[in-house]
């Protein structure tokens, strides 16, 4: 017998190993026990309310409990799994797990065929390039470059495009059943630690019963696609505990399952009638409108504006410049006002979220994770550099749903000195109660702190690029 507890494995456990392992549970949402042996294992995972998901597996196939356990029931199984005992498999509804291909799928992975043909793609342009130059004088012109480059990312797009509308199209076939909801809220989905891409994301965490031949399957996906953010609230909403749904599965395995065939799940018909939530801003259907018009009306100048310069350019305006600028390095220059223009109107759009965010309400909320974490990285011949940042994850309620964030500093994630990310993790640590300001239409975007130098940073930074632009010109040289 094996016992695992977080990675670390325990030889031949005994009784107090098990019950000290589910007792320092405690706060830590990413504790797992893994209790195994020649016949198969059992597993639990510890959820964000303090239950516990359980899974076993007899050697064969992998089964998940219906209902997550409390810390007592779950210790009371383990100690009779240590002793030999099988009669606890009967004091639990099993479901089986669907296969691992399917699995995956479900979760969002790519399938084989998709990282095979962009693996292909690239293999592409490695036998192109080698070619004769003859044979292809295409790949002289700088178009011809460009084509061959963004070839990989192509095929990943149209790869992405057709493996949904394959499951589209499969799942249009699928035959219905009513079920019913038995959970319903939210959950968090963490990187795996030590990410440098990633933040922790509310994403909705349903699960609905249903019967097929007289076979109860229990199913966990609600749409095709990937929900997260405002649309995990809005599921979670539109599915409550108890109520019957529509079943759509697959007659060859219907663990394959899910309620809407579509990416996305549609709004609730009676929008109207659904009761303000306290914190929750009322509907303004006449502001709204002209939130998008305003929007549309920005993003249409700026288009028009780039598509101008564009066009001016493509029709002799470089060497127009050139001709007014004898001495001047025209496309740094050219390059370096570019440059200061986004990075300006990235300032812009930064300032108008600070606006919106300093209206924002505050709701009370409960640090749950806060450590440091290393990031490496390394150049072709360089030594490897590091910095650390530190990872500060916090819950908070809404109405009746809690939420989850690693957002400390409004739009702004900085990485630097092991002392720095350690000051703040000593600023926050698990279990300080902190106050949140949330977005009140859409409650999973929250943070700690608004950020202070990012507006003088980015103003510095577009300057820099007006002064190189200035430099390039050479008009006071």
């Amino acid at each position: 017998m094996e016992l695992e507890v977080n990675g670390q494995v325990i030889e031949q456990p005994r009784p107090d190993a098990i019950r000290r392992a589910v007792a320092e549970a405690g706060a830590d949402p990413e504790w797992d026990l893994t209790l195994s042996d020649d016949r198969g294992y059992v597993e639990a995972s510890r959820q964000d309310d303090g239950s516990f998901r359980l899974a076993r597996h007899d050697g064969k196939v992998r089964y998940d409990a219906a209902e997550p356990v409390d810390a007592e029931r779950l210790t009371a199984l383990l100690l009779a799994c240590l002793r030999g005992e099988t009669g606890w498999r009967k004091d639990h509804d099993w479901v089986r797990a669907p296969l691992p291909a399917k699995s995956a799928a479900a979760s969002g992975e790519p399938p084989a065929w998709a990282i095979a043909a962009v693996v292909a793609s690239v293999a592409f342009i490695v036998l192109v390039s080698n070619l004769p130059r003859d044979w292809l004088p295409f790949l002289d012109t700088t178009l011809g470059t460009v084509a061959l480059f963004a070839l990989p990312v192509v095929v990943m797009i149209g790869a992405m495009i057709a493996n949904v509308g394959l499951k589209m199209r499969r799942a249009a076939s699928w035959l219905q059943v009513q079920g019913r909801i038995t959970r319903s809220k939210l959950a968090v989905r963490r990187p795996p630690a030590g990410s440098d891409i990633g933040t922790a994301v509310n994403v909705p965490d349903v699960a609905y019963s249903f019967s097929v031949a007289g076979r109860s399957y229990q199913g966990k996906r609600v749409s095709l696609g990937d929900i997260s953010g405002k649309f995990a609230e809005e599921t979670v909403r539109r599915y409550p505990v108890g109520s019957v749904v529509t079943v759509h599965y697959d007659p060859a395995d219907p663990t394959d399952c899910v309620l809407e065939r579509g990416l996305v799940v549609h709004s609730p018909p009676m929008m109207a009638a659904q009761p303000v939530l306290p914190g929750r801003a009322m509907p303004a259907a006449a502001a709204a409108p002209k939130a998008d018009a305003t929007g549309c009306v920005i993003g249409s100048a700026v288009i028009a504006a780039l598509g101008a310069a564009g066009w001016w350019l493509a029709q002799g305006g470089v060497q127009e410049l050139q001709a007014r600028l004898p001495r001047a390095e025209v496309p740094v220059m050219l390059c370096a006002i570019g440059f200061g223009l986004l990075v300006l109107l990235f300032l812009v759009a930064h300032r108008r979220r600070l606006a919106r965010a300093a209206t924002w309400p505050v709701a009370p909320g409960r640090v749950t994770i806060s450590r440091v974490e290393e990031r490496r990285g390394s150049g072709d011949s360089g030594p490897t550099h590091r910095s650390y940042e530190a990872v500060v994850e916090f819950r908070y309620e809404v109405g009746d749903l809690s939420f989850s964030s690693r957002q400390i500093v409004l739009g702004w994630r900085t990485s630097g000195s092991r002392k720095g990310a350690e000051a703040v993790v000593a600023r926050y640590p698990v279990g300080a109660a902190v106050e949140v300001r949330y977005d009140p239409d859409n409650p999973s975007e929250a943070a700690l702190e608004h950020p202070k130098l990012a507006s003088w940073l980015l103003l510095g930074a577009a300057l820099a690029c007006f002064a190189i632009a200035l430099y390039a010109s050479r008009v006071f040289r």
